[in-house]
Formats: structure tokens, C-alpha cells, sequence
């Protein structure tokens, strides 16, 4: 198979499960390559469902280190409900410390919603859209500054036309104790993550938690 992204993860079942989304891409020096994006599900039974994601961005560190070390340290007993992990969501971008995909170009935050037989970064955009924010009542994207600026704290989510999903949406963020906040409208065709929850029927978090190609104790 060629096109598409395939996995073999039960997201129903209880306790960690960590495996890949893998989306096969034939390249110079393999025609079988595939991008393995590294996926941790925690659960246990029924309840609120969260996912977080980092790495959207590839030398975006803040978010990436973050869910690496809440991975490691996550309990499923000390939770109620699902708990999904991406933490390093464009993984070529990641392992080439870009912002961008090296493989396609791709900006992953402006890739939705995807094509799923387009390339690599179009089609994790289509199962992260269609079937990954579908099966969560949160989404919050961690983002920062990357190489390339330093942003101040903030943050973020997007305006949504459903009344009661905004409220949720700004009480959220408002709950992350940021001393900024911004309220994004960038309409219902946004290709953003944010805009891609919202179309999923998820509540859409995010921000900007650093940058400079650093990572502070303070970020």
C-alpha cells in the first residue's frame, strides 16, 4: 500500500499502548520507507477524552519534550477516561529540526484537512481531521516560536459558531493561566489544527509556549 496511513492500535482498549502511525512513502534510498509517527494511548474506561499534540512544527522543542516526559510518566490509573499523545506530530519536520517537512515541504499547520492520497504530510492531516480529533473531546496543540521567533506566552483558540463549544473553548483557555490570550477567526475552511477540531467536532486548544530554538525551564 502506498497511500493512506495505516496502524494496528485498539483505541478502546484499557491501560498505555504505544505504537505508530505509519504512512508508507517510497524515497531514493528505500521504495518501502515509511514515516512512523510515534502515537501513546492512555486509558481507562469511560470519560473525557484528551489529546495533546506537539511537534506540529518541528523545532517547535517545548511542546515535544513536554509530552515525551508526560508519556513516560502518565499512570492510566490516574486518569479517568483517554488520554492520546502525539509528540512529535510531523516527524520528518521533528527529526530535521524544521519547521517544515523535509520529505514534502509540508507545513503540517496549514495542511488541513489533508488529502489521503496526497503526500505525507496531506495524509496524517486527513487521519489526524477525520479520525483522530474525531474520537476526542479536546485537542490542544502545543506551539512555540520555533527557530525562527520568540513569542510571547499565549494562548490560543479559534472562533467556533456553536455557541457552547466557544464558551468551553475560551474557558479552557482561560484555565491554562496564560497572561495573553487571543481569540483566532479564521473561518470554518481554516487549515489550521484548530480549525480542523473545531470541523471534527472537538473543542480546539493551543498557544505559543516559548520559541527562539530553545527550551527553558520557564517554557
Amino acid at each position: 500500500m502506498h497511500t493512506g496511513l495505516v496502524h494496528a492500535l485498539d483505541f478502546d482498549r484499557d491501560g498505555k499502548t504505544s505504537g505508530h502511525l505509519s504512512i508508507p512513502f517510497s524515497i531514493d534510498r528505500s521504495p518501502y520507507f515509511q514515516v512512523k509517527v510515534p502515537i501513546c494511548l492512555i486509558r481507562n474506561g469511560e470519560g473525557p477524552s484528551l489529546l495533546l499534540m506537539a511537534g506540529n512544527h518541528g523545532d517547535e522543542y517545548e511542546g515535544e519534550l513536554s509530552l515525551a516526559k508526560l508519556v513516560r510518566r502518565l499512570d492510566p490509573k490516574r486518569i479517568r477516561g483517554r488520554v492520546t499523545i502525539l509528540p512529535m506530530a510531523n516527524v520528518p519536520a521533528v527529526m530535521a529540526a524544521k519547521r517544515c517537512s523535509p520529505l514534502d515541504g509540508g507545513n503540517l499547520n496549514r495542511a488541513f484537512p489533508g488529502d489521503p492520497s496526497g503526500t505525507p504530510t496531506g495524509r496524517l492531516a486527513h487521519f489526524l481531521e477525520t479520525e483522530l480529533f474525531a474520537r476526542h473531546d479536546v485537542v490542544f496543540d502545543i506551539h512555540s516560536g520555533g527557530t525562527s521567533m520568540e513569542h510571547l506566552p499565549t494562548a490560543l483558540v479559534e472562533r467556533n459558531a456553536d455557541p457552547e463549544r466557544h464558551r468551553r473553548g475560551v474557558e479552557l483557555m482561560r484555565t491554562l493561566g496564560m497572561p495573553y490570550g487571543f481569540i483566532a477567526d479564521n473561518g470554518p475552511a481554516s487549515p489550521t489544527s484548530m480549525g480542523a477540531a473545531r470541523r471534527a467536532g472537538a473543542i480546539g486548544v493551543s498557544g505559543e509556549f516559548g520559541g527562539g530554538g530553545t527550551a527553558t525551564v520557564d517554557s
